[in-house]
């Protein structure tokens, strides 16, 4: 029988409101999911905040204010060239100045830009605990940290500050709700070595061809091959592939048929994880659309059940609403 996933909502519910806000985190668990999903970057005053990326020229409303408009700069982050403004150059005084904005306007409603504002990490987890207080049911928190590497050439290494974070709201453990993400194996494999029991997430991109942070020898292909995933098995719980990692053919077209990396990560111990499920026709294979109109909802639940039948534990999506029911009928 297949085992019922795990609803992530990611970045908070955020089919709905600006995305890593606390609105947001609120309105996933409330939806049903299990737990949500943040991602962490740093400010220049060495604070964790959740944003995708540390660039948040569209993330945020820093671009129309004048304020911050000499902090606009031009920088390579893990050899992608862009230009915004960044975390690091930021205090966590000043990011608290800034309000939330849909960063999808093409195709989410922007009704709540400017609601609300940037969250630091201490919040999030005061979050968590009182959800999970108030709703009577564990809350988890899946923490994906971004560019570590990035952090650490700029004199900003984040391992001190999570650690720490985590330790003060009583997080660290094996038996924590809290668990830590990464593309970076290196950055997972340090955690370990500073004695971080908390579960761990490989996260894979969907390009087989990039090389993995952390371990240069491998591409991230190559990190899926049962060798590579028996040794991945020794450092982390799970791992966390893109969604065409899993079913390929969603690349081309037509969703088409699984690959072997669930059986290959179920035979090495881990439990298979995969982002990001939305509804918006314009990221579903087309045979899951309702129209042409790219901002409709489409047929999210019946992706996820392909997902689920092929062995996916857990779903990480944009809208748990639309996922829970077809989680709720498995198992």
């Amino acid at each position: 029988m297949t085992t019922r996933p795990s609803i992530v909502s990611h970045r908070g519910a955020s089919g709905y409101l600006p995305e890593h806000t606390l609105a947001a985190y609120e309105l996933g668990i409330r939806q049903g999911a299990d737990a949500f999903e943040i991602d962490v970057v740093m400010t220049r005053d060495g604070v964790l905040v959740a944003r995708h990326e540390s660039n948040i020229a569209h993330s945020t409303d820093i671009a129309r204010r004048p304020e911050f408009a000499s902090l606009r700069a031009t920088r390579a982050v893990e050899g992608l060239t862009q230009t915004g403004w960044f975390t690091e150059d930021l205090t966590w005084a000043e990011v608290q100045r800034l309000r939330a904005v849909e960063p999808l306007p093409a195709l989410r409603s922007t009704a709540h830009d400017g609601e609300w504002g940037i969250a630091s990490l201490e919040q999030i987890l005061q979050l968590r605990s009182r959800l999970s207080e108030e709703l009577g049911r564990p809350v988890g928190l899946k923490l994906e940290v971004k560019s570590p590497e990035y952090f650490t050439e700029i004199g900003l290494p984040i391992e001190p500050a999570l650690i720490e974070s985590l330790g003060a709201a009583h997080a660290l453990g094996g038996e924590s709700p809290v668990e830590v993400m990464s593309f970076d194996f290196g950055f997972l494999a340090r955690l370990r070595g500073l004695g971080v029991e908390n579960g761990l997430v490989f996260l894979v991109e969907e390009d087989p061809h990039r090389r993995v942070p952390g371990h240069p020898e491998w591409t991230y292909g190559r990190a899926l091959r049962p060798p590579a995933l028996a040794e991945v098995a020794h450092v982390v719980t799970a791992i966390g592939p893109g969604r065409r990692v899993l079913f390929p053919g969603a690349a081309e077209g037509a969703l088409g048929e699984p690959t072997s990396v669930f059986a290959d990560a179920h035979a090495a111990g881990l439990r298979v994880d995969c982002w990001t499920f939305r509804a918006e026709n314009a990221f579903l294979p087309p045979e899951f659309r309702s129209s042409e109109d790219p901002a409709e909802p489409g047929d999210l639940a019946g992706v996820v059940a392909a997902y689920v039948a092929a062995g996916l534990n857990t779903v990480i999506t944009d809208h748990p609403d639309r996922v829970r029911p077809t989680a709720a009928a498995v198992g």
